[in-house]
């Protein structure tokens, strides 16, 4: 039996009060754990969902899948029609809480780390013929300690067929779940042509995500009729590019208004390295013969200062903190509470967690 105590609510950046009801996350430690670890508790009201295939399948991955750059899963259980799970604590958030902090993007060697240990795990679920299918920024965490951890395994498929136990080389699934996941997706999944789609579609997420975290948002958000463009410009060939003084036009230029006009100058102002734009090119090109393998991208001169130093946990440790020290963690100022004003909204008092779910 394990007693969690929670210290704080968490909740995303941008996100309204409302929003969150049958989602709760809360940061928590182990009663019992010397060492005072923090941890995330996300309690989810299972009444609320029709269907728990996907939450089973999230947890199944969690349970086959173990990689320092992969979100492990903690705990598991059941109170009443409320799931708990416990995660390990990113004390600065995803990649999406950081650009909504900083929204001109982050620095070019922050985003160097964060793709070089998201190759680590890419090529971690390859060996095991996994496909993520989920790879966006909301779903990538940075922890204090230097790690860059892949989280949410809803979306992943196995590439050895159900049927005959073969390996495929490609697959043509789509469900309506990958919906979520759009703005990423590669244009080859959208299609959902005869030809199918590979591993190359996660490294074509994985340079999408390069490509905000440098832009400061996606190449596709806001577009003027939503989805429909974006589909139409992906159709069209189009792919996302890195925006710095070697790419800015004076018809961007003449188009700026007084809400974009700062984002204008920051462009000016930065200049990406030839590596940089070597590395996104290699990853989102629309033509699958001329997009790079995991593989090809772990040896690619932009991950080459990150690769040097990726056998000494510490120095990842201390090299991330200096990037990261400009961006500070914002603090939490809701007043902290007990776990029974959480779970008990009805006055039935819990004094402990009883840990029944076994996977």
């Amino acid at each position: 039996m394990l007693n969690y105590r929670i210290l704080n609510t968490l909740r995303r950046p941008g996100l309204k009060a409302d929003e969150d009801q049958n989602c709760g996350s809360y940061l928590v430690c182990d009663q019992r754990d010397k060492s005072k670890t923090k941890y995330v508790m996300k309690i989810i009201d299972l009444e609320d969902f029709t269907s728990l295939n996907d939450f089973i399948r999230d947890i199944l991955w969690y349970k086959q899948l173990n990689h320092q750059n992969l979100m492990s899963l903690r705990d598991c259980f059941l109170i009443d029609t409320k799931l708990h799970l416990v995660k390990p604590y990113a004390s600065f958030g995803s990649c999406s809480d950081l650009l909504f902090a900083h929204p001109f993007g982050v620095r070019e060697q922050l985003i160097a780390h964060i793709m070089w240990q998201l190759l680590q795990a890419l090529r971690y679920l390859q060996d095991r013929h996994v496909m993520h299918r989920g790879v966006s920024s909301k779903n990538i965490y940075l922890c204090d300690d230097g790690r860059v951890l892949l989280d949410n395994f809803s979306h992943c498929i196995s590439m050895i067929s159900p049927f005959d136990g073969k390996l495929r080389r490609q697959i043509y699934d789509y469900t309506d779940d990958l919906k979520e996941e759009l703005l990423y997706l590669a244009p080859e999944i959208i299609f959902q042509n005869a030809e199918g789609y590979n591993f190359k579609s996660d490294v074509y997420s994985l340079g999408s995500v390069a490509c905000e975290l440098a832009n400061g948002s996606n190449a596709y958000l806001d577009m003027p009729f939503g989805h429909l463009s974006m589909l139409y410009a992906k159709v069209q060939g189009s792919e996302p590019i890195l925006l710095d003084q070697t790419q800015l036009t004076d018809e961007m230029i003449a188009l700026s208004d007084e809400n974009s006009s700062a984002y204008v100058e920051e462009i000016k102002k930065r200049r990406y390295s030839k590596e940089f734009h070597s590395f996104v090119k290699s990853c989102v090109s629309t033509r699958l013969e001329s997009r790079c393998t995991v593989d090809e991208l772990l040896t690619h001169p932009f991950v080459k200062h990150p690769k040097k130093i990726s056998n000494d946990t510490q120095l990842v440790a201390e090299d991330m903190a200096k990037l990261l020290g400009s961006y500070k963690e914002k603090q939490i100022t809701q007043m902290s509470t007990t776990i029974d004003q959480i779970l008990d909204r009805s006055n039935n008092e819990y004094n402990s967690i009883n840990l029944s779910w076994e996977f």
